[in-house]
């Protein structure tokens, strides 16, 4: 326990597993931890003392699930592992921590999801500078990224975009909340940032690697360097590259957009109904983890998306070839993280087989792209480099069905090594050396069951029944008694037992050699593996793009600088595949990129205003990132960023009412948006009185028309459709109903023009409103009008609600009188009669 405490005083913040035999054993606190969040049983030391020790453990061999386990709840975790005891040693073994997993430092792929990135992030700023730097790695592919930003703002919104596993920070004020936080003691200075960083990549200072002049950016690259150098060592093999990018190349993509428009995950919870799976068609795990970085980073280069396009295109319009392309890659293991672990020292014997057998797909893939089709499929074919002489080494190394652990032997090929080849001989031999004696010795002792065997406790023993045991011989030593038997050595089974063993621990520390010496003539190739897997993996996109287009129905956006938004019968790429064939209704919007700034969409709940107006925003997304979109035709200019301000949610741990957060999405909208921003507002003004909230919905819209962000604005203030009138950039549209009684029909048809209804009653029915509940909410409708006046303030052309109320009320009797007519039955006549004696009720009334 001296050994455990004198561990555990550096690893505060983790859970200890603590190698003891064939067991993880944790204590104190730790175990308490533990056995709650694993389901495994507390226990204790010293049961007789007055203070126990608390205690649990895990076996070995299942270790990795229950690290998981604790991963995926944010907690780190230290492995100490027992080290080699030196001779004489007596007692208590060697033991040092060997690893720290947090959730950003994760290579096993237990621990990581197949399709997704994990990254860690460090943050800094630079004080007096205005400049924040974020940089991030996923260590398990070699994915490392860097950028300056000038605004906390902007840091947050890079934050969000990458949804990082971990965030190390000396300043815990400048990240966001919701994400694991790893807090340093103090950032890292400047010229130890650039020591750090330059020295890692080999590097005379750090001006080639687009950090001068970047202290920020440096410092966070330096961060995440030096934290994974520290938990991991060899690990950083596979961070042979650091690429800067400049966020104004990207759309922004904030964390409400991303929520809102249901991108990588749906507000049902529902995994499925996500742009990302719909698209996720990709052959490989490479591939999908790369189409998940597409989508979160759209281009904004009208020339870059082009060049993606091209290729879909190409794709598209040779079929053969696609379908032989998706066809090898489905066979392509994930070569990314096979590297990463052969970085890092752990990659199995079957990680290097498969590194082989995807390499051998190389040139099969290569032969479907053609060398005078477009740019980037060009540049593609250059970058799959086939390797043949890192697969041949593999190949001629390894065994073709090695086991997955190295200690399990058996795992380098015949005629390879000479010495492995003899000793192997010598292990073959053993069952027919065994096999001899065991027949010499029955009939030297006339025991015709004698018998020789073999535990890994005892060796190799000779078994004689308790019948025939006094018939053994003098020599025999007698080792074991069994119930039914007894067991003996001779001192020549003895020696042979000696050198079988030797034997056998020798061919392991033979294989293990050879097996380390092809891990380090791999990582000498690191680099051009490299390149040869982004090369699969970018490929891999754009046929799932192409597949995608094809099987779905897509087709290819044409993209320009201006402000343009064109669709021509346009799909939500989600909603459609939910539903049957044939049943989703295409809608077509028409901005015109001169003259509108707001498209006001007015009709009644579930009539498709927010379908329409989220598959303008998700068309935007994949035209960006290079995809083909759900629609006959689309013309669009680049959209610098996506806001959406849609549905209602409190924030009650923060203390923010439904309200406030709604006033705060507004607000970062309206102050940061631009004339290249597209806009969604679904509702505004709806938690607070319906005065403000028509104020504020008008304010809004006004200032949004000033801004001439594009803008599409659903709303049932129908008040707001005057605005039109007003402004010669608001336009008025409504999704198309069918009335008749009381029953409405839904036709999902965006049409011209406001409508001034929201039919709020008849949802309410379908919803399953009790009958009575209906009727009396009719005759509320009929009693206060819901018709608002719209009046001129003195300063300004504002609208001034002055009562939800007519001026005179219907009195209550007459409305009731009304509500119960039966108009089925009713002829002209009796309508007249009717009407002539409300008039006079009304008359006497007044």
């Amino acid at each position: 326990m001296k050994q455990y405490l004198e561990i555990k005083k550096d690893y505060q913040d983790t859970i200890l597993f603590y190698r003891m035999g064939d067991f993880y054993e944790m204590f104190y606190d730790d175990a308490k931890s533990a056995s709650r969040m694993l389901g495994i049983t507390l226990t204790t030391r010293d049961k007789g003392k007055p203070d126990p020790i608390p205690m649990c453990g895990v076996p070995c061999h299942s270790a990795s699930s229950y690290i998981s386990r604790l991963i995926r709840e944010g907690i780190k975790v230290a492995i100490c592992e027992q080290g080699p005891a030196s001779s004489g040693t007596k007692g208590l073994m060697p033991r040092e921590v060997v690893r720290v997993i947090t959730p950003g430092l994760v290579l096993e792929d237990d621990h990581l999801i197949r399709d997704k990135a994990n990254y860690l992030m460090a943050v800094s700023c630079e004080s007096g500078q205005d400049a924040f730097g974020i940089a991030f790695a996923d260590i398990s592919t070699g994915d490392f990224r860097v950028a300056q930003l000038r605004s906390r703002q902007d840091c947050i919104n890079e934050v969000q975009r990458v949804s990082p596993s971990e965030i190390i920070t000396s300043d815990t004020d400048i990240v966001p909340e919701g994400f694991f936080i790893t807090r340093l003691n103090a950032a890292i200075p400047v010229d130890r940032a650039r020591d750090i960083v330059s020295s890692h990549f080999k590097t005379i200072g750090v001006e080639g690697l687009g950090l001068k002049g970047r202290d920020a950016a440096l410092i966070a690259s330096a961060m995440v360097i030096d934290y994974v150098k520290e938990r991991l060592k060899d690990v950083l093999a596979n961070i042979t590259s650091l690429r800067f990018y400049n966020t104004g190349r990207y759309m922004i993509l904030g964390q409400n957009t991303k929520r809102n428009l249901e991108l990588f995950e749906s507000i049902s919870g529902d995994e499925s109904a996500t742009l990302y799976r719909i698209m996720n068609n990709a052959g490989t795990s490479m591939g999908s983890r790369r189409l998940a970085d597409w989508i979160s980073f759209p281009l904004m280069d009208p020339d870059e998306i082009n060049l993606r396009l091209d290729a879909v295109e190409s794709l598209v319009q040779r079929g053969d070839d696609l379908t032989d392309i998706r066809r090898q890659l489905k066979d392509v293991p994930d070569m990314e993280r096979i590297v990463g672990r052969i970085s890092a020292g752990s990659a199995s014997p079957r990680d290097m087989v498969s590194l082989a057998g995807g390499l051998e797909r190389v040139p099969a893939i290569k032969s479907h792209i053609k060398a005078d089709g477009p740019g980037m499929l060009v540049s593609l074919d250059q970058g799959l480099d086939p390797l043949t002489e890192i697969r041949e080494k593999i190949e001629t190394t390894i065994v073709d069905e090695p086991p997955n652990k190295l200690t399990d032997g058996g795992v380098i090929a015949d005629g390879i090594d000479n010495d492995l080849d003899e000793l192997r001989a010598l292990r073959k031999d053993s069952r027919q050396w065994i096999a001899s004696l065991e027949s010499g010795e029955r009939e030297a002792t006339g025991i015709n069951n004698l018998k020789i065997g073999y535990n890994r406790v005892f060796g190799y023993y000779i078994e004689i029944s308790k019948a025939n045991a006094d018939k053994a011989p003098e020599s025999y030593i007698r080792k074991q008694t069994l119930t039914n038997a007894e067991r003996f050595i001779t001192p020549e089974l003895k020696e042979y037992e000696a050198r079988l063993l030797g034997a056998e621990d020798a061919i392991i520390r033979i294989e293990t050699r050879i097996f380390s010496q092809l891990r380090g003539f791999l990582v000498d190739y690191i680099t051009r593996i490299k390149l040869t897997i982004d090369s699969l993996a970018c490929l891999d996109v754009l046929a799932c793009l192409a597949w995608t287009a094809v099987h779905n129905g897509y087709n290819r956006p044409v993209i320009t600088d201006g402000r343009a938004i064109e669709v021509r019968r346009g799909r939500h790429p989600v909603v459609e595949k939910v539903l049957r064939p044939g049943e989703f209704v295409p809608n077509s919007c028409i901005f015109n990129p001169d003259k509108d700034t707001l498209h006001i969409i007015t009709g009644p709940n579930m009539a498709g205003k927010s379908t329409f107006m989220r598959q303008i925003a998700l068309t935007t997304i994949m035209a960006q990132m290079g995809s083909f979109v759900p629609a006959d035709n689309v013309v669009l200019g680049v959209a610098d960023r996506i806001f959406t301000r849609i549905g209602a949610l409190d924030n009650l741990s923060a203390g923010q009412s439904t309200f406030l957060v709604e006033m705060s999405e507004t607000a970062d909208i309206l102050n940061n948006t631009t004339d290249k921003s597209i806009i969604i507002l679904d509702e505004i003004g709806r938690g607070t009185s319906t005065y403000d909230g028509m104020s504020l919905a008008w304010a809004v819209a006004e200032y949004l028309d000033e801004k001439r962000a594009r803008t599409f604005f659903a709303t049932h203030y129908h008040e707001l459709s005057d605005l039109a009138r007003r402004h010669k950039g608001i336009k008025n549209f409504h999704m198309a109903i069918e009335e008749s009684g009381h029953e409405v029909v839904f036709l999902r048809e965006l049409r011209r023009g406001a409508i001034g209804r929201s039919f709020g009653i008849y949802v309410a029915r379908l919803a399953g409103i009790p009958e009575s509940v209906i009727n009396n909410a009719r005759t509320i409708l009929m009693n206060i009008g819901k018709k608002a006046k719209t009046v001129s303030s003195v300063q300004a052309d504002v609208p001034v609600q002055t009562s939800l109320f007519s001026d005179q009320a219907a009195q209550p009797e007459i409305v009731q009188e009304i509500m119960r007519l039966d108009m089925e039955k009713m002829r002209p006549i009796d309508a007249l009669n009717i009407l002539y004696k409300i008039r006079e009720k009304a008359a006497k009334s007044d």
